[in-house]
């Protein structure tokens, strides 16, 4: 009994957490300036705290298979320098992406979004889109979403500049809506790049849009999470996505997270904190 609470106490101070509630937490409410809103997590299957791990399992579940189709083979990339990679990144961002307008989200942004990080990161995390925060500097995951991803970076003992950060879209849809499928489809191109370039070993997918873009399936978040997919031959891992957590900060969230993490730890080498 020890033992299980000491690995719990390690999750909850690794997610964050610096004190433990005497009652029950109270039902997830939204977080004013988090990248999702809440008026589309039913859509996304991440109702709020509908279940011990934030979600109506049933809606997502029913008669559907996890995987939409077969696994693509790992592209045979070359491999680059991390001055290749970094000319490279830095080329595509400035001839390709500022200039873009592939899509109407050109119209109302302030700034793209390109990503960023380390070119030779191991890991590279992928969210849906810019938030506010995010369009207004240009930079991916700054708002308080992005503080809380930077949690869940530090507790796995890496700094922010260790690992690759992007989105499915670079530019903020309107009102932080999803994006519309044209839109996904206009923008995607420039992430496979993305990724044929940093060339990590695993991608971790920050919430149902980008793991149901990685991995055409079209199940929930709770039932994907957790689980290794692939994708294009890259070891794919799906957790929530950042404002999912401070939205739901209940316990079991935080645990979930915490264990998908630590398999991604495990598979990048990373050391385990002790239990």
């Amino acid at each position: 009994m020890k033992g299980r609470a000491r690995m719990l106490l390690t999750g909850e101070r690794a997610m964050g957490m610096s004190w433990l509630p005497l009652r029950p937490a109270q039902p997830c409410g939204p977080v004013a300036d988090a990248q999702e809103p809440v008026a589309a997590d039913v859509a996304r299957g991440e109702t709020p705290c509908a279940s011990a791990y934030g979600v109506g399992e049933k809606a997502m579940t029913d008669g559907v298979p996890l995987f939409a189709g077969p696994e693509q083979a790992r592209s045979a990339a070359p491999k680059l320098s991390r001055e290749e990679k970094t000319n490279r990144l830095g080329a595509m961002d400035e001839q390709q992406v500022k200039v873009c307008r592939r899509c109407r989200l050109c119209e109302t942004r302030t700034h793209t979004v390109f990503g960023e990080g380390d070119p030779d990161g191991a890991i590279f995390f992928i969210g849906e889109g810019p938030g506010e925060s995010e369009d207004l500097s240009g930079r991916p995951f700054v708002g308080r979403a992005g503080q809380k991803l930077d949690d869940m970076i530090a507790a796995m003992g890496l700094g922010r500049a260790e690992v690759y950060i992007g989105n499915i879209v670079k530019c903020r849809p309107p009102q932080n809506r999803a994006p519309a499928p044209d839109e996904t489809a206009a923008c995607t191109p420039y992430l496979v790049r993305q990724i044929e370039i940093v060339q990590p070993k695993v991608i971790v997918s920050l919430g149902l849009p980008a793991t149901k873009y990685l991995t055409g399936s079209t199940v929930g978040i709770t039932r994907l999470r957790g689980q290794w997919h692939s994708w294009r031959g890259i070891k794919l891992m799906p957790t929530y996505h950042p404002s999912y957590i401070l939205r739901c900060y209940t316990t079991d969230v935080r645990k979930a997270v915490w264990s998908d993490l630590q398999k991604v730890m495990t598979e990048v080498g990373l050391k385990l904190p002790e239990k």
